[in-house]
């Protein structure tokens, strides 16, 4: 009989067996690694792609909201005889502005409407809106807030105005809609949200000047031609490094009512 080996009929012998062991353990720890990482490259590009959705939702609608600023269908303040420019509302003379950290823009819903029965009485909040304005778009002009009813003749046209608030607060960007209520949320995991905006020479020009401002004073609200939005996300935005943390920023530039040259 020979010694070492295997005999026939006999089992491996305990060297081999735990060498074997040894093998199929590495061989299953190699391939649960892979498991492993493939798994947290799976949960990290969902997380990646949640706050993309979200940046792309903001930013959409912040863009379509700052274009239509200032939109007022048919009418343009501008052309209104003096006698009827009195009438209009100080607020609407500046549709885009920026104080206390609230961006609030006023334009007009797209309900507006010719008046089909003479004598008829509307008011803003018929609209959900926070102003109402009728008129013929060239020298007649109304306008009532909230509940105060209008009464229409032939030829008038009906235009809705709603006044839009966003504002950055608790790593949260929050809109308002006509100055009432709460602040609703519409992202979370807001690091950081800093507005700047592009100011022309004076009111009556079109084209951006200097240096985009931050600070925005009062009396500078009308020469606001357009704002760049600049948006970092976390997954820790209260944090105050972001080093080492999964982090994503974005820059947009929107013109108000496209109107740069």
């Amino acid at each position: 009989m020979k010694r070492g080996g295997l005999l026939p009929g006999k089992g491996f012998s305990l060297v081999e067996l735990l060498i074997a062991m040894a093998l199929g353990l590495m061989l299953t720890l190699g391939v649960l690694q892979v498991f492993l990482a493939s798994k947290e490259s799976f949960v990290l590009q969902q997380r990646s792609a949640a706050m993309q959705e979200n940046a792309r939702f903001l930013l959409g609608r912040l863009a379509q909201d700052i274009r239509q600023a200032g939109q007022f269908g048919c009418l343009d303040l501008r052309r209104l005889p003096a006698s009827s420019r009195v009438t209009v509302p100080a607020e609407l003379a500046v549709p885009v502005s920026y104080q206390n950290g609230v961006l609030r823009m006023i334009s007009a819903l797209p309900v507006s409407a010719d008046v089909s029965v003479p004598g008829d009485v509307f008011s803003a909040a018929d609209f959900a809106a926070r102003w109402l304005v009728v008129t013929n778009c060239l020298d007649s002009l109304q306008v009532s807030e909230a509940d105060t009813p209008l009464t229409v003749q032939s030829g008038d046209v009906l235009i809705p105005l709603r006044l839009l608030e966003y504002r950055h607060r608790d790593q949260r960007i929050q809109v308002r809609s006509n100055g009432k209520g709460n602040f609703e949320t519409l992202i979370e995991g807001v690091a950081d949200f800093t507005l700047a905006f592009g100011l022309a020479a004076d009111t009556q020009a079109h084209g951006v000047t200097g240096a985009y401002q931050t600070s925005l004073a009062v009396a500078d609200a009308p020469r606001i031609r357009s704002i760049r939005l600049a948006l970092l996300l976390s997954e820790q935005p209260a944090a105050k490094s972001q080093d080492g943390m999964q982090t994503q920023g974005y820059v947009q530039v929107t013109a108000v009512r496209n109107r740069l040259d």
